[in-house]
């Protein structure tokens, strides 16, 4: 998707909190993540947060790594997450990855790096995920570690069975109208997102089921959970002799 669909979806959201219906507390978000990839990542390397929105994870894992750069594609989401989510330690930066010219000035700035990634790679066509997933590689390099939290086929049949039901969402109902947001192809089949990262270039050195922690109730009140894949992967070792360059 262009920079340009999501700056109209963050201009147009409420700046508080909680709005987007992945933006959910970092108590339930970040804070779950970090034990599953902290014992693999170094914390002195900087910390990417790709696809940062409204920073709200990205300030909180700063309290984490000494140096955070959030990224996003919306120039919106990146002037919102400046003035909502500030922190002494990190940046916010509009950057389109998917550039070559942007993947390499990033890389040229911080040098190895891990990189935090939530829901990025399924609003990609097939051919951008590859060219995603060399950035990432490049990001890397020799020593950084990537977690990330994906969509599987799984997660679309659930939210097109709770629509289909009349389930009052308006959130999703949203995003399913604007995004096609449980009928997109989703990156891998349920199980098999490690595999997708196996095949372009990566170690997966962690992976499992997970909950998407969103920011809607379900009709009896319980907060919405989506079903996930993460996988936490380092830049496979042929690849890592030669980060100056993302592979087609």
């Amino acid at each position: 998707m262009t920079g340009a669909v999501w700056d109209a979806f963050w201009s147009t959201l409420p700046a508080e909190p909680g709005a987007a219906l992945w933006d959910s507390s970092p108590r339930l978000t970040a804070a779950r993540h970090l034990p599953l990839f902290r014992h693999y990542a170094d914390p002195a390397l900087p910390l990417v947060d790709l696809g940062c929105g409204s920073g709200r994870q990205t300030q909180w894992l700063a309290r984490h790594f000494g140096r955070v750069v959030g990224l996003d594609i919306a120039e919106a989401a990146v002037d919102l997450a400046a003035a909502s989510h500030a922190a002494p330690n990190v940046v916010y930066r509009r950057a389109d990855l998917l550039d070559r010219d942007t993947a390499a000035a990033v890389r040229a700035d911080l040098g190895d790096a891990n990189v935090y990634m939530r829901g990025v790679l399924h609003q990609l066509a097939p051919d951008d995920r590859t060219g995603m997933l060399a950035t990432i590689r490049l990001l890397l390099g020799a020593t950084g570690v990537l977690f990330a939290q994906e969509l599987t086929e799984r997660t679309g049949w659930y939210v097109a069975e709770l629509l289909a039901g009349g389930a009052d969402l308006p959130k999703t109902a949203g995003l399913a109208a604007h995004f096609d947001f449980g009928a997109r192809i989703a990156p891998a089949h349920d199980g098999r997102l490690r595999l997708l990262f196996e095949d372009n270039g990566f170690d997966v050195v962690a992976d499992g089921d997970i909950a998407l922690h969103t920011t809607e109730r379900t009709p009896d009140g319980r907060p919405l959970e989506l079903p996930t894949r993460y996988v936490v992967a380092r830049a496979s070792a042929p690849l890592r002799h030669h980060p100056e360059e993302p592979q087609p």
